[in-house]
């Protein structure tokens, strides 16, 4: 069991160099969503500090300890049943790995201290969700994002004035000093990363701030129209820099203009989330209630 979470970690450790040289739609999910957990840790610690006060000794809840033992070891488990021999890709790899640390990380708090169990149940859920989710999405709706964004970039640019050869979701335009570019919107570069993203946070935002469940679907929604509409503006700005400064210009904006697009309107959500959404009940005891 130990090999195999250690080859886990080693797999999402041996992602780190990718972080900062990819697009944020092209970056693996399992760091921003680990990341939103470090968050929510260091927000909600006063929150989870007063439950851990009220456990009551090593041997209270002992169905809860052993389901917590029990999920350390199922990821362990169903790792060794059905994947060890398959080969997989560095998406599926990571997203899984991810998945089964939060998991593991989970059993493990139940082990220690049951009484955390109802709080951290749906934050765990949705991280586990939300990481492996993705891959589906990518399989479904990659494609098709991938032309929708290729399509509306075509008319970006066409205002712009820009002359860009689109073939589908290929295209190949040159800049204004004759440098000839040529780049294709993957199903990875589609935005379908930054939705999932977005539910994610949204769910967070959803689970500690009483608004009500009407209001969380109205951003859902708005979020995924919104998202390929900026992904398509995005890659329009790729390649109106490449058409300005050639291709060192198209390549590097490439790299970063995603995450300046998408974190701005990830803040814009969140200001005008906490502003508009209704409290709704809830015997969560770390809602946040006003």
């Amino acid at each position: 069991m130990l090999s195999v979470y250690s080859n886990q970690v080693a797999t999402l450790a041996s992602g780190l160099d990718v972080l900062l040289t990819s697009t944020l739609g092209t970056v693996f999910p399992a760091y921003p969503f680990l990341a939103l957990l470090v968050v929510l840790t260091a927000l909600r610690w006063k929150d989870f500090h007063r439950v851990l006060l009220s456990e009551q000794g090593l041997t209270s809840n002992p169905e809860i300890r052993l389901a917590g033992a029990l999920l350390i070891i199922l990821p362990a488990t169903l790792w060794s049943l059905f994947f060890s021999s398959v080969e997989s890709s560095t998406y599926f790899a990571m997203e899984l790995a991810a998945s089964s640390m939060v998991v593991v990380a989970y059993g493990t708090l139940l082990a220690v201290n049951p009484t955390m169990w109802k709080i951290m149940l749906p934050y765990t859920s949705l991280y586990a969700l939300g990481l492996l989710s993705p891959l589906f999405m990518l399989d479904t709706l990659g494609v098709p994002l991938a032309a929708l964004s290729s399509y509306l970039a075509s008319g970006i640019t066409n205002a712009l004035g820009i002359h860009v050869a689109w073939q589908g979701v290929s295209f190949e335009f040159v800049s204004a000093a004759g440098d000839p570019i040529s780049a294709v919107v993957t199903p990875a570069c589609s935005a379908v990363y930054s939705v999932s993203i977005y539910l994610a946070l949204l769910g967070l935002m959803y689970l500690d701030m009483g608004s009500s469940l009407v209001t969380a679907a109205k951003f859902a929604l708005v979020g995924v129209v919104v998202i390929p509409l900026l992904n398509s503006a995005r890659i329009a700005l790729t390649i109106w820099f490449g058409f300005v400064d050639g291709s060192a210009a198209f390549w590097g904006i490439h790299d970063w203009l995603g995450y300046g697009i998408f974190l701005a309107f990830y803040i814009a959500v969140l200001v005008t989330y906490t502003r508009t959404g209704k409290p709704r009940v809830t015997n969560n005891s770390i809602a946040v209630r006003g």
